[in-house]
C-alpha cells in the first residue's frame, strides 16, 4: 500500500509544509525589521539568539510533556502559541509599537513552543503510518523542511517587497492557523506502551526528563545514532562560511557564481530525501552515505574548476538527505515509542547546541588549515563521525526493546523508565 493511504500523517505533513513555509518567511521578516528598525547588528543576533536558546533550554520539559500527553493536543498548542506570537508580531509591527525588548521575547515564546511541536511530530509518525513506510515519510518530512528552507526566505523577502513587515509576519500567522486545522482534524493513536511505564508511581519529573540521556547511555546502538546527529551541525556549519571565501577567492567567482554555488548542497539535498527510499534499502546505507557526503565535502575543496565544486556539492547534499530520512527512522525502530518524545527532543537540542559551537570554530580551522583544508577537515570529520556511529546508523537493535537478547539490563531499565 502506498503512503497515500496515510491520510491523518498527509494532513499533518500538509499543514507542516505550510508552516515550516511560514517559518521561513518569519525568520526573514524579523531579521530585516531588527536590522531596519534600530540599525544595530546588537538587535538581529539578540533575535538570532532568542529563536535557539529557548529550544535548548525547553528540550527536557518538551519531551517530557510529549511522552506524558496527547501529541495531537501537544502540536496544537504548539501552534496556537505560535500563532498567538506571529499575530502579536504582526499587529505591533503594522503599528510602529514593536520594541527590540518586545521582539526577544515573543521570539524566545514561539521558539519555545515550537521545541514541543518538533519531537510530537517525530514520535508520532510510528502511530501515523505502518514499520515499512517509515522512511518514506520521514524523507517526506525533511524533503518539506529543505523546501521551506530555501522558498521561505525567497518568499519573505517577496512579502516583506509587496506588503511590509507587518504583512509578512500575517503571513506567517495564517500559516499556523491552517496547521492547527490540519491537525485537529487528524487522528494520532496512542503509543504502545503510552501512560504506563512513564507514569510509573513515585518516579520524578527529573527522573523522567532524563529518560532520554539514560537510554543513549545504556543503549550503544541509541547512543551512536545521538552521538551522530548532535555532531553532524557541528563538523556541517563551517562549510557554508568557508565556501564564501573559497568562492570570492581562490575560484575567483562573482556574486550570481557564488550564488550558484551556495544553492548545489540544497540541491542535493532535495534530491537525497527525494531518492532515500531507493538509496536507503541496505543496511549499511546510513553509514555509505555520510561517508560519501564526508569523502564529497572534502574533495570539494581540493578541486580547480568551480563547476567541480559545486557536482561535489550536490552529491554532498543527496548524501546528507539520505542520512536524514535514515537516522530518525532508525531511532523510531530502535526506540520504544512511548519514550520517543523524550528522545527526539533531547536530539534536537543537541544538534542546536552543536552549529554556534561549528560556527565559532570556524575562524580557528580557516587560519589554522586555509580554506580548501578547512573543507578536508569539514569532510573527514564527517566520515570520523559516521564510523563512530556505525553501529546505529546500521540500525541493529533487538526485536524487542525489553528482551535480554540484545539489550542489556541497564538498557531495559532506561526504557522503562
Amino acid at each position: 500500500m502506498s503512503i497515500r493511504n496515510d491520510r491523518d500523517f498527509l494532513r499533518i505533513w500538509s499543514g507542516q509544509v505550510v508552516s515550516n513555509l511560514g517559518d521561513g518567511v518569519h525568520r526573514v521578516a524579523v531579521l530585516w525589521w531588527a536590522n531596519q528598525a534600530t540599525g544595530s547588528s546588537t538587535a538581529v543576533v539578540a533575535v538570532a539568539l532568542a529563536a535557539s536558546i529557548p529550544l535548548l533550554a525547553m528540550a527536557p520539559v518538551a519531551g517530557v510533556v510529549v511522552d506524558r500527553h496527547d501529541r495531537r493536543h501537544v502540536m496544537i498548542a504548539s501552534d496556537l502559541v505560535r500563532l498567538a506570537a506571529a499575530a502579536a508580531f504582526a499587529a505591533l509591527a503594522g503599528t510602529g509599537h514593536l520594541t527590540v525588548p518586545v521582539a526577544v521575547a515573543l521570539t524566545a515564546v514561539a521558539a519555545a513552543a515550537s521545541g514541543f511541536f518538533s519531537p510530537a511530530l517525530m514520535a508520532s509518525v510510528t502511530s501515523l503510518v505502518p514499520d515499512d513506510r517509515l522512511p518514506t515519510a520521514n524523507s517526506m518530512i525533511g524533503g518539506a523542511d529543505a523546501v521551506a528552507g530555501i522558498g521561505g526566505p525567497a518568499l519573505g523577502g517577496l512579502l516583506i517587497g509587496l506588503a511590509g513587515t507587518g504583512g509578512a509576519l500575517w503571513f506567517d500567522a495564517g500559516t499556523f492557523l491552517l496547521s492547527v486545522v490540519a491537525v485537529a482534524a487528524s487522528r494520532i493513536p496512542l503509543p504502545a506502551g503510552g501512560g504506563r511505564r512513564h507514569d510509573a508511581a513515585g518516579e520524578s519529573l527529573r527522573s523522567q526528563a532524563l529518560a532520554g540521556w539514560r537510554l543513549a547511555r545504556s543503549n550503544r546502538a541509541v547512543g551512536d545514532l545521538v552521538l551522530v546527529a548532535s555532531m553532524l551541525n557541528l563538523v556541517v556549519a563551517p562549510v557554508a562560511i568557508i565556501l564564501v571565501g573559497l568562492a570570492a577567492g581562490p575560484l575567483g567567482l562573482d556574486g550570481k557564481g557564488y550564488g550558484l554555488l551556495e544553492a548545489a548542497v540544497p540541491i542535493g539535498l532535495l534530491a537525497g530525501f527525494a531518492s532515500a527510499v531507493k538509496l536507503g534499502k541496505g543496511r549499511h546505507a546510513a553509514t555509505v552515505a555520510l561517508l560519501v557526503t564526508g569523502s564529497a565535502v572534502a574533495a570539494s575543496g581540493a578541486v580547480v574548476l568551480a563547476w567541480w565544486t559545486g557536482a561535489l556539492l550536490v552529491v554532498a547534499g543527496v548524501g546528507i538527505g539520505v542520512a536524514n530520512t535514515l537516522v530518525p527512522t532508525r531511532f523510531q525502530r530502535m526506540v520504544e515509542p512511548s519514550v520517543q518524545g523524550r528522545v527526539f527532543a533531547l536530539v534536537s537540542a543537541l544538534s542546536q547546541a552543536g552549529r554556534p559551537i561549528g560556527l565559532a570554530l570556524t575562524a580557528p580551522l580557516v587560519a589554522l588549515a586555509g580554506l580548501r583544508g578547512g573543507l578536508a577537515v569539514c569532510g573527514v570529520a564527517m566520515a570520523v563521525v559516521a564510523l563512530a556511529g556505525r553501529r546505529g546508523l546500521d540500525g541493529r537493535r533487538p526485536a524487542d526493546p525489553l528482551d535480554a537478547g540484545d539489550t542489556d539490563p541497564a538498557s531495559a531499565a532506561a526504557l522503562a523508565a
